[in-house]
């Protein structure tokens, strides 16, 4: 009987369903358009008036599109395939058994799922697609596979694997589903079923049909797993080792034939009804594979084992030679030193620059004087500080340099008004010299203050000091140029005000108030706040490192920026940005550092401190991943040198040493050496090195590595012509030696830059690391006595970073002692600073208040210390050259001309002494009290 009310609900439902279907769909719409919308906004502003980094975000969404939609075809095909076979089976089988036929659905259910396909692996196909397309060659060949250039390997492999695991993917989800589709279609007609229904032969004939497709796609990965050898593990090493190039890439070579072999010959007998020998022909393939891996774990065990290393050094040697060619090693320079020289003052005053560059304060005691002397302001703090080089009223030196930002945290009110529009930048940076302290241990000023006092105002002379992109600089600001603005910004001091007239910042008109209102979390605040005009602009993304990344995220972006003056007066961020794979064939991963295999620091990023304009230049221009970038997205990078006042300050990264240096403690060795079997050494593990320890701070704290430092020195060996930045870390013998076998340094100058150097200890000599250097320094008494009364007056000690200095073929060691009192205002000083050099098996050290005076003490009184000009004139900042003469027996005697330096190096020690009776009658007098 027809009901009507039935009929009526059922419309009315249908007619909800699809109007509330149109809603969600332009919903949908509108969200996708406004995230892309603002997206656009954001990465145009990031680029400025320099370029459009957009670009990058169309052609990323267009392959996404485009993949996506090919994706729905393909699902959408196969399910509706699929579902008209069920239909057409189910139906006759149905009627065979004279039951009415059920309304299959067809279309929908495979566009419902065709939709939830192409949303998983809208993100699977376009990266790997666009590096498909646009592939370099590296322009040499894989191991094994002679004719296959390394570029198929990293760009073209992965693509064919993607479009592999799709299909494979694809093909197992449509047999799972054809056999739940009949199960619940045969359910819905008969309530229950039995294995009789299920073996109709049309069913039957089908699902074997999805299955020998299956076959058929599975047997075609077997070319990908012969070359997915090449990333397998042998010998705790990346590659394939004997049993996978003799055993199992035969294996794979005969596996797909055998398959579809195996497959026709199943369908065949399953055709035939003889299904007994189908399952005893289909067991034939695993039953090889058995075979085949029983095979491959005798022949290791029985015939690799026993004489390893030869059966494997060919493969060994390949890993040898593609990892160190991953992380640029096999470009490493090696210079070996005949023999140890003692160091002696004649060598110091040849190296002058050398001596008067040694870094003899430490980073973070660096760091903390100026967060207590130059914050000037309770808003105002400092995060980070690098080394780089200047030159300094002539003279080039390695400068600590570190931008004051401003601290939300430490705003006196944590207001709406406060936080989005007062305070809203830093103020200028700080820079220190590295070799010179004040008269009282402190550390010294290039430039400093709010009003940028400088000792040199032509190379150090800051014209815009704002700083509104940074390190600390995560929230967002609003900002009104021409001071239209119901609030200023705070600025300078904290007493006066500021408009910020930078290119930078989204104007908010009445559109992008509301969405980023609505982004941002705070409408309410946004869209009342009297403060925000048409004229407004809203300065986002100003973290520099979340900055850099956003326009490309195929980079790594180095999370250890550092800023510069330029010399026109404008404070400007330099970050270094990686390509990087985990497809490079026998490549070993880095321990520690993440998921890829080969790294290249191919692009310099420039962030403008207050426009916040990003440039992104290649200094890398043979590295084929960014050469494939440069195809997919052109006018992105920008291929011109470096500006100068850019390149004049170059520092090589060191989270990329880092890496370099990790991976050359086993890697040191060069397979291609035809004077020695190196993979024989390599084989047996016994020239290991670790990296140079330092004492860990507290007893029983464990040792650390010592982290890279920066030094301008003379490289030994005539390397260089004169005093370079350079990068270094020292090694040691693994298995818990500590004498020093080697350093390896990169330089850092624009002409040489990421150059390596490798300096070899001669193998005879034994010579001490830095851990052993620092127990000889703990025993020397007037350090452990004055350490021990220090610390018993309430104050802390601690030792700066004990620096290893080559001067020739000789070594000099270097470390600071610093004095803190308990308070936490309190502003570290250098108190002793020591020296010294190995002589024999003996440490000959020195102690005094400046490195000078250690230095003096060091040789007995003969001193290194060069006279100062006697003009008027402002001092410089490195002193000119002055010789040690000898007498006529070979001693270094004083010349009658230094008469005034040796009265003033009296009257230097005389003041010292006081000081310091002056202090320890101050001790004493604690003591009673």
């Amino acid at each position: 009987m027809y009901d009507y009310n039935k009929e009526i609900n059922l419309k009315s439902l249908k007619r909800n369903i699809i109007i509330g279907a149109v809603i969600l769909f332009i919903l949908a719409i509108a969200a996708f358009a406004t995230g892309m919308y603002m997206k656009v906004i954001q990465l145009k502003e990031i680029s400025g008036a320099l370029g459009d980094f957009s670009t990058i975000y169309f052609k990323d969404i267009t392959y996404k599109l485009i993949f996506s939609a090919a994706v729905f075809l393909i699902i959408f095909t196969s399910i509706s395939i699929t579902n008209k076979i069920v239909k057409r089976n189910v139906s006759r089988y149905l009627a065979e058994n004279s039951i009415p036929a059920k309304k299959i659905p067809i279309f929908s259910i495979a566009a419902v799922i065709a939709i939830i396909g192409a949303i998983f692996t809208k993100d699977f196909f376009y990266e790997k697609a666009l590096n498909f397309l646009n592939s370099t060659p590296f322009g040499k060949n894989a191991p094994i596979f002679d004719n296959v250039d390394i570029g198929y390997f990293v760009f073209q492999r992965p693509f064919y694997m993607a479009l592999y695991q799709f299909a494979s993917t694809l093909w197992l989800f449509v047999i799972l589903y054809t056999v739940a589709y009949y199960v619940i279609m045969l359910l819905t007609a008969f309530n229950n079923i039995t294995v009789q229904d299920l073996k109709v032969k049309s069913i039957v004939r089908h699902n074997l049909i999805n299955i020998a497709i299956f076959f058929i796609i599975k047997a075609i990965t077997y070319k990908f797993q012969k070359e997915g050898l090449l990333y397998s593990t042998f010998f705790s090493v990346k590659g394939a080792g004997y049993v996978d190039i003799n055993i199992w890439m035969n294996y794979f070579k005969i596996a797909p034939f055998l398959l579809v072999a195996i497959a026709l010959v199943a369908f065949w007998l399953v055709w035939r009804g003889k299904l007994r020998k189908a399952a005893y022909s289909i067991a034939v393939f695993p039953a090889v594979w058995i075979l085949v891996t029983a095979t491959a774990l005798v022949t290791q065990n029985f015939i690799v084992k026993p004489n390893e290393s030869e059966r494997e050094k060919q493969y060994l040697k390949y890993n040898m030679q593609q990892t160190r060619a991953a992380y640029g090693l096999d470009k490493v320079k090696s210079h070996q030193f005949p023999q140890m020289k003692d160091l002696t003052p004649e060598v110091i005053n040849k190296n002058l620059e050398t001596k008067n560059n040694i870094r003899i304060v430490d980073y973070n005691a660096t760091l903390n004087s100026n967060i207590q002397l130059q914050s000037n302001t309770n808003f105002y703090t400092f995060k980070n500080g690098d080394i780089v080089n200047y030159v300094v009223n002539g003279k080039e030196i390695p400068v600590f340099i570190t931008a004051r930002e401003i601290d939300r945290t430490k705003l006196p009110n944590q207001s709406f008004i406060n936080k989005m529009f007062r305070y809203t930048h830093g103020y200028g940076v700080v820079v220190n010299p590295i070799n010179k302290l004040t008269p009282q241990g402190q550390v010294d000023f290039l430039l400093s203050g709010l009003r940028m006092d400088s000792v040199d105002e032509k190379n150090l002379n800051i014209k815009e000091p704002r700083i509104y992109y940074g390190e600390l600089t995560d929230n967002n600001v609003i900002v009104n140029p021409n001071g239209k603005g119901q609030y200023k910004e705070i600025d300078y001091d904290g007493t006066t005000e500021t408009n910020y007239n930078g290119e930078g910042g989204i104007k908010l008109g009445l559109l992008n108030r509301f969405l980023f209102s609505l982004k941002s979390g705070d409408t309410l605040n946004m869209l009342t706040s009297g403060n925000i005009s048409s004229d407004s602009k809203l300065l986002l993304n100003r973290n520099i490192i979340k900055r850099a990344q956003m326009a490309v995220p195929f980079l790594s972006i180095d999370n250890d920026p550092y800023i510069i003056l330029t010399k026109d007066g404008k404070l400007k961020w330099v970050l270094d940005a990686y390509t990087t794979t985990n497809y490079y064939p026998y490549a070993q991963n880095p321990e520690g550092y993440g998921n890829f295999n080969y790294i290249r620091n191919s692009v310099k990023v420039i962030v403008d401190a207050y426009n916040g304009a990003v440039e992104y230049y290649v200094i890398d221009k043979e590295d084929p991943i960014i050469k494939t970038y440069m195809k997919i997205y052109p006018g992105i990078f920008k291929e011109k040198p470096l500006p100068a006042d850019i390149a004049d300050h170059m520092r090589y990264p060191e989270l990329l040493f880092k890496v370099q240096t990790e991976v050359m403690r086993r890697y040191h060795l060069n397979p291609d050496d035809l004077k020695t079997d190196n993979v024989a050494i390599f084989y047996s593990n016994q020239d290991r090195w670790d990296i140079a320890k330092a004492p860990g701070a507290g007893e029983g704290a464990a040792d650390n590595d010592i982290e890279p430092y920066y030094n301008m020195i003379k490289l030994p060996g005539g390397i260089s012509k004169k005093e370079e930045l350079i990068l270094m870390r020292p090694y040691t013998p693994s298995g818990g030696k500590h004498n020093m076998v080697s350093w390896l340094a990169v330089r850092n100058s624009v002409e040489d830059y990421g150059d390596l150097v490798l300096f070899n200890f001669p193998k005879n000599t034994n010579i001490l690391g830095p851990d052993q250097v620092e127990v000889n320094i703990n025993q020397i008494a007037e350090i452990s006595e004055s350490m021990t009364l220090w610390n018993q007056s309430g104050s802390k000690v601690f030792k700066g970073n004990l620096l290893v200095i080559p001067f020739e073929e000789s070594v000099l060691y270097v470390e600071p002692i610093y004095i803190k009192s308990a308070s936490q205002s309190s502003i570290p000083q250098v108190r002793k600073v020591v020296v010294g050099f190995q002589k024999g098996n003996d440490f000959i050290h020195g102690v005094g208040d400046t490195l000078d005076a250690a230095l003096d003490n060091l040789f007995e009184g003969i001193s290194t210390t060069p006279v100062k000009p006697a003009d008027n004139t402002k001092p410089d900042t490195a002193v000119p050259d002055v010789e040690i003469k000898p007498d006529t027996e070979g001693n270094a005697v004083t010349t009658p001309a230094d008469k005034d330096k040796i009265i003033k190096d009296i009257r230097s020690k005389y003041d010292s002494m006081k000081k310091q009776l002056d202090e320890l009658g101050k001790l004493l007098d604690e003591l009673n009290k």
